[in-house]
C-alpha cells in the first residue's frame, strides 16, 4: 500500500483545520496521481468481473476463502467460531460458496461484544468508524482497512462513470447538516475533491439563489447528494423559477434512498438528467448499483461483498418477488472480518446470483433501516434530516431508542426509551442539543414511551411525520 493510497483516506478524514491547510496542494495533484495505484488497479478489476461472469464467480470464491483464512489466522473471535462451525482442522482453500450458510449470523450486539477480539489484524493497521444512529440504534463502532477510501472510490467511480463523471469533474455536493456550528458558513469549495460544498440546513430560497449563483461561477454539471436535499433544492428552484444556466447532466444520490416522486421532481425541475444511484454500507460490506433501464432495481457488486437474502427465519429467499433481510459478507475492508452480517435492511428477490452472471444477485424495494423524512420549520421550511443527529456515542448517552414525532410546524415530539442508566435528563439534553442543532428553528421536546411502535413489517420509522408534507 503506497501513501498516496492512504493520504485520501486521510485528508478526507482530517479535521477540519488540516484540511484547509493542505487543500491548495492537494488541489494541485493530478486526478490520476491523487488517486494512486490501488485505485486504478481495483477498477480494472471492476471492469473485467463486469465483462467476464467466470472471472466474477472466481474472484468472488477466491476472496470468500482469503476472508475466512485471514479471520482463522487473525481472530480470536472468528477462530472460536470457525473451529465451532466446520471443525479444528479447517481449511479454507476447500470452502465453497454454499458453505457459508453453515456459519450464523451476526449482528451489531454480537461485533460489539466480541470487541478487538473481532479483528484479524493490529490494531495499528486499521482505522476507527462508526455508524450514525438512528430510533432503533445507538451508533455501531467497527475498524476498517486504512486503504478502504481509495478501493472503494473505485467502485463508486465505476458506476458515476456510466453517466459521463470522471476523477476530472467537479460537482456540487448536498451532503452535511451543517457546515459549522452556528450556521455561519453554508458554502465552501474544497478545491482538492473538486467540490462545492453546499449545507442542506436551513436550504432557505435565499440560499437557492446564492448556491445557483455559485453553481453558474464554476459551471458545474453534476449534484451529488441527499436525494431530500436534492429534491429540496429543486423546490427552491421552483419558487424562483430559475435553474443552473449549464443543463445538469446528472445526479448522484447517496445515503438515502431516493424515491419515484423525487426523481421524477428532479426530472422535471432539471431537464432529464441521467441518475448513478448505488448502495453501500459505512461498514463497507456490500455494494450494489442501480441497474441501467431500470429504475429501483439493484445488482449487486460480487466482488466487493457476498449478499444473501434471508427470510426470517434465516433461510435463504429463492421466490421472485418475495421480501428478505440483506445479509453481507465484505472483502473491500477486511481487517476486522464481515461474515454473514445484518444490515437491518430489507429488499425484494429479483435475479438469484448464480455462475452465469457472475454471482450478481438483484433486488428491488430496497429499505434502509433508517427511512429518510422531513421536519417543518414555523416558517413551512423543510428540514433535511439525514445528518442531524451527530455520530458522537455522547449524544445516545441514557437513550436505548427514539423517534421523532411531528403533527405542528416547528415542534418536534422525541419519543424516546431509556437505557438501565438513563433518565429524563439524558432526554432533556438531547432535546436542547437537537434544538441548538436547528438553530431554534425546531423545538425539540422529549415524551417517555414504553417502546417505540413498529409497523406491521416490523420495522420503524425515524420519523413519524402527521403533516402533509406535500404543503410545505
Amino acid at each position: 500500500m503506497s501513501w498516496l493510497d492512504r493520504a485520501r483516506g486521510a485528508y478526507v478524514r482530517s479535521p477540519k483545520f488540516l484540511r484547509q491547510g493542505l487543500r491548495p496542494l492537494m488541489g494541485l495533484v493530478p486526478a490520476k496521481l491523487k488517486f494512486g495505484r490501488t485505485y486504478l488497479r481495483e477498477r480494472e478489476r471492476v471492469a473485467r468481473a463486469e465483462a467476464d461472469p467466470k472471472f466474477a464467480a472466481e474472484a468472488q470464491l477466491a476472496a470468500l476463502r482469503a476472508l475466512f483464512a485471514k479471520a482463522q489466522a487473525g481472530s480470536p473471535f472468528y477462530r472460536d467460531l470457525i473451529a465451532r462451525t466446520f471443525g479444528a482442522e479447517f481449511n479454507a482453500d476447500v470452502l465453497e460458496l454454499a458453505d457459508l450458510s453453515k456459519m450464523p449470523i451476526f449482528d451489531k450486539v454480537a461485533l460489539r461484544s466480541a470487541g478487538k477480539d473481532a479483528l484479524a489484524v493490529p490494531l495499528s493497521d486499521v482505522d476507527w468508524g462508526e455508524t450514525s444512529g438512528s430510533n432503533a440504534e445507538t451508533p455501531f463502532g467497527f475498524y476498517l482497512d486504512k486503504d478502504r477510501s481509495t478501493r472503494e472510490m473505485a467502485y463508486v467511480y465505476d458506476v458515476w462513470s456510466r453517466i459521463g463523471f470522471s476523477e476530472n469533474d467537479a460537482r456540487v455536493c448536498l451532503r452535511g447538516f451543517a457546515l459549522d456550528p452556528n450556521g455561519r458558513k453554508i458554502h465552501d469549495w474544497d478545491p482538492a475533491l473538486r467540490e462545492m460544498r453546499l449545507s442542506v440546513y436551513p436550504l432557505t430560497e435565499q440560499d437557492a439563489a446564492q448556491y445557483l449563483d455559485l453553481i453558474d461561477a464554476r459551471g458545474l454539471q453534476y449534484i451529488y447528494g441527499y436525494p431530500s436535499a436534492i429534491e429540496l433544492f429543486c423546490r427552491q428552484m421552483r419558487v424562483l423559477g430559475r435553474t443552473p444556466k449549464r443543463p445538469i447532466k446528472g445526479i448522484m444520490p447517496i445515503s438515502e434512498p431516493i424515491f419515484d416522486h423525487q426523481r421524477s421532481f428532479i426530472i422535471q425541475t432539471l431537464g432529464n438528467p441521467q441518475f448513478s444511484c448505488f448502495y453501500g454500507l459505512s461498514e463497507k460490506v456490500l455494494f450494489a448499483a442501480e441497474v441501467a433501464g431500470a429504475p429501483g432495481v439493484y445488482e449487486f457488486n460480487p466482488i466487493y461483498g457476498l449478499a444473501e437474502l434471508v427470510d426470517e427465519a434465516g433461510d435463504p429467499v429463492t421466490e421472485f418477488g418475495k421480501e428478505g433481510r440483506l445479509i453481507g459478507t465484505g472483502f473491500l475492508s477486511t481487517g476486522m472480518p464481515f461474515i454473514r452480517y445484518e444490515t437491518g435492511d430489507y429488499a425484494r428477490l429479483v435475479q438469484l446470483p448464480n455462475a452465469s452472471n457472475g454471482q450478481r444477485m438483484q433486488v428491488c424495494d430496497l429499505t434502509p433501516r433508517r427511512k429518510p423524512n422531513y421536519l417543518v420549520t414555523d416558517e413551512g421550511t423543510r428540514v433535511v434530516t439525514t445528518d442531524l443527529t451527530p455520530e458522537d456515542p455522547r449524544f445516545f448517552a441514557g437513550i436505548s431508542e427514539f423517534q421523532f414525532y411531528q403533527d405542528t410546524p416547528g415542534d418536534v415530539v422525541i419519543r424516546y426509551v431509556t437505557t438501565g442508566e438513563g433518565g429524563p435528563e439524558d432526554a432533556a439534553r438531547m432535546a436542547a442539543d437537537l434544538t441548538r442543532t436547528s438553530q431554534n428553528r425546531l423545538r425539540f421536546r422529549p415524551q417517555p414511551v414504553s417502546q417505540i411502535v413498529s409497523g406491521r413489517s416490523g420495522k420503524r420509522a425515524f420519523i413519524d411525520q402527521r403533516l402533509d408534507i406535500g404543503r410545505y
